[in-house]
């Protein structure tokens, strides 16, 4: 029973770490200019510009929506599951 429940906890904290991380990556690619950089190298030809800073932007977002995902998603069964148990 105590296996069960401590492999929960890694998976919780695992998950946790995830949300993080993705998060982290978001705040990375929004404050470094990795994104300008990978423009000017592509600027010869107009629509590569274009699909590096699509490809940029949905990866930029898709970590915030991610990260964000898993913590409110955690939070609120971590939250419904202690009030069930009181």
């Amino acid at each position: 029973m105590t296996l069960n429940r401590t492999k929960g906890k890694f998976k919780i904290i695992g998950f946790y770490l995830i949300s993080l991380i993705c998060i982290s990556c978001y705040y990375l690619m929004d404050n470094y200019n990795v994104i300008n950089m990978l423009f000017e190298k592509t600027s010869r030809i107009p629509q590569d510009g274009f699909v590096v800073l699509l490809v940029a932007g949905l990866f930029q977002y898709g970590f915030l929506t991610v990260g964000i995902s898993i913590f409110v998603t955690l939070s609120f069964l971590l939250i419904k599951e202690k009030v069930k148990n009181d």
